[in-house]
């Protein structure tokens, strides 16, 4: 494009004249030096990923073929939210790549490397010596999160304070998390609670693509404790790590909404849906109203711990089980309402009505945006890809 010359023009009322994204951003919802980094990540020179939209609206531009024209806040934003979600769908590309072919790959070179450790040609399922075939298990699982999300962090190179937030801003927000997803927990496992279906403790290892039946007690427990406490941690970074940071450059709702879609992708049981989009929305949420990280990481261990109670007191042949397990959930529910009802009448005693949502401004609609963000390659076909092996494992599995 050739600048000739510039002219100023009319300016409709109630429009800004001068437009700084990165100045503009609302930078309330979190402390000065998360704010401080974040605006200093969107201003370096050489970072593709940030958006720093720079305008004055009475100014027209003169291009040689086109005539005058006015620098346009949707082309930009189009253009990097395209960058930004072409390395998350590199990311889930990388998740699917290795939880169904290097997976694979990885388990047959251990066998050929002299491990106990075999791969099933018919079904692709593992077996051999249960204690490596449950190390091999959780070696796929632990790189298909974490291969991606160290991916995510090199293309960002967020500031690890903006990429993982970790300023406490409110102690009491933690325990809301924990508040919260208690009550949480309970409504998305009422409608499996309460079905007719037949539960037993192996259904909870159902993902794992061996013969659990023989596996002993400490297979049993170590798989329990890392799939509860490490995998959710990781999936929590995969999720609401530097990606998030970069999403919402374009205002809260935009990343929340866009990660947990994500969320959804990853699940790999379209039973788990519902579940996923609550619980993600809720670990995004109280990550902003807490400034950090650590909040999404109660909240994702905590739905896993309470998953795994539901399935031991189902599994159980007491003739008491459904009592136990009602009390349970009762408990659970009661616990949530107190803590977080609490915290709640005692802002609302002191007056205190902060806003944890960061607001952005643009001519642009929400809708429009997003229609961006899911039209971007390779980030459709991947997660095409996604929902087409959710549906074959719900018709099939």
């Amino acid at each position: 494009m050739k600048k000739t010359k510039t002219r100023k023009k009319p300016v409709e009322n109630g429009q800004r004249e001068l437009v700084n994204v990165v100045e503009d951003f609302d930078c309330s919802t979190q402390s000065d030096a998360y704010n401080k980094k974040f605006r200093e990540w969107r201003e370096r020179k050489d970072n593709p990923y940030a958006f720093r939209f720079k305008a004055n609206l009475r100014e027209k531009v003169f291009n040689d073929s086109r005539g005058f024209e006015v620098r346009s806040q949707e082309n930009e934003e189009k253009r990097i939210i395209g960058r930004i979600m072409y390395v998350l769908g590199i990311a889930v590309l990388m998740y699917i790549v290795i939880n169904t072919i290097i997976g694979k790959l990885f388990a047959a070179a251990l066998g050929l490397l002299g491990f106990n450790v075999h791969l099933s040609i018919f079904s692709s399922a593992l077996y051999g010596d249960v204690g490596s075939v449950v190390g091999t298990l959780l070696l796929i699982s632990t790189f298909e999160l974490l291969v991606p999300a160290v991916y995510i962090l090199l293309k960002l190179k967020t500031p690890a304070r903006v990429g993982f937030m970790s300023k406490l801003n409110s102690s009491a927000e933690i325990l809301n998390a924990i508040g919260l997803t208690f009550i949480t927990c309970t409504l998305v496992c009422l409608p499996t609670a309460y079905s007719s279906d037949t539960k037993e403790i192996f259904s909870y290892f159902r993902i794992a693509d061996t013969d659990v039946y023989k596996w002993g007690q400490s297979e049993f427990v170590f798989y329990t404790v890392f799939t509860i406490v490490i995998l959710p941690i990781l999936s929590e970074l995969l999720v609401h790590g530097p990606i998030f940071a970069a999403l919402r450059q374009f205002g809260d709702i935009f990343a929340l909404t866009v990660t947990t879609f994500v969320s959804c992708l990853i699940t790999r049981d379209i039973a788990e849906i519902p579940a996923a989009i609550l619980i993600s929305l809720l670990a995004g949420i109280t990550m902003l109203r807490s400034g950090t990280i650590m909040s999404a990481f109660i909240v994702r261990v905590i739905y896993k711990m309470y998953v795994f109670a539901l399935i031991m007191f189902e599994g159980s042949n007491t003739a008491n089980m459904l009592l136990r397990r009602n009390i349970f959930m009762l408990i659970a529910l009661a616990a949530g309402v107190f803590i977080s009802g609490s915290i709640y009448i005692a802002r609302k005693i002191r007056k205190r009505n902060r806003r944890y949502i960061a607001q952005y401004h643009s001519d642009v609609s929400p809708a429009r945006r997003l229609v961006t963000a899911a039209k971007s390659f390779p980030f459709t076909a991947v997660a095409i890809i996604c929902i087409v092996e959710l549906i074959v494992r719900a018709a099939f599995w």
